[in-house]
């Protein structure tokens, strides 16, 4: 059974929708024992990095996420299920701190900074490259340059490059778009909102 976890950060109604294309066993749940007899848990959803990491911790799911990690079981984070994957972020309304993530990818949130030119949030559909097709899972048979849709002010930094499986360029920069390390997974962008290949990559998570 597959657990999609329903944490108060809204905006699942499209994901839910793309999932029961593939398989019809899975659950919209913020049921913790449900949650943790799932054999796969994705982490969808829109929003704040505090506000995120504030309903996990309270709900009891950070131990919950952890232990099904420990367990070797897959989890797949999307835009900000993506984001608390990682160590930390400055998306906070206190200025010069952090809040910390889950933790299982190194890395650390930080918002795009220094361009002029260029609007934040990235919103809008932007190109995957740098695919590294012998050693993904989650992108296996999408195609180089594949259009995804993205809407996000923040983006991780610091990420071990042996965790990233596709970059995405915007702000003058590349950032990582999708991590692989072991069973946990994420994109920043919205696979169920990119057309037939990105429901192609959540084809790939519900399979593994």
């Amino acid at each position: 059974m597959i657990a999609v976890l329903d944490f108060g950060m809204g905006n699942i109604h499209s994901l839910l929708k793309a999932v029961s294309l593939y398989t019809s066993d899975f659950q919209f749940t913020s049921d913790i024992e449900t949650v943790k007899k799932a054999d796969k848990i994705i982490l969808p959803g829109d929003g704040h990095f505090d506000k995120a990491m504030q309903n996990l911790n309270e709900a009891g799911f950070s131990s919950v996420l952890k232990d099904h990690v420990d367990a070797k079981k897959s989890l797949l984070g999307i835009c900000i299920g993506y984001q608390v994957l990682f160590e930390d972020s400055d998306e906070t309304s206190k200025t010069g701190t952090t809040i910390p993530g889950l933790g299982l990818i190194r890395g650390k949130i930080r918002k795009f900074e220094g361009k002029v030119n260029l609007k934040v949030p990235h919103m809008g559909w932007n190109k995957l490259f740098d695919i590294k097709s012998k050693n993904t899972k989650l992108l296996k048979g999408i195609p180089n340059e594949s259009y995804m849709y993205f809407i996000h002010s923040y983006r991780p930094v610091g990420v071990d490059r042996l965790d990233i499986t596709a970059n995405c360029h915007y702000y003058g920069e590349s950032f990582p778009a999708v991590v692989e390390k072991e069973t946990v997974f994420g994109t920043q962008f919205h696979p169920e909102k990119s057309d037939i290949t990105g429901l192609g990559i959540l084809k790939n998570f519900i399979e593994l």
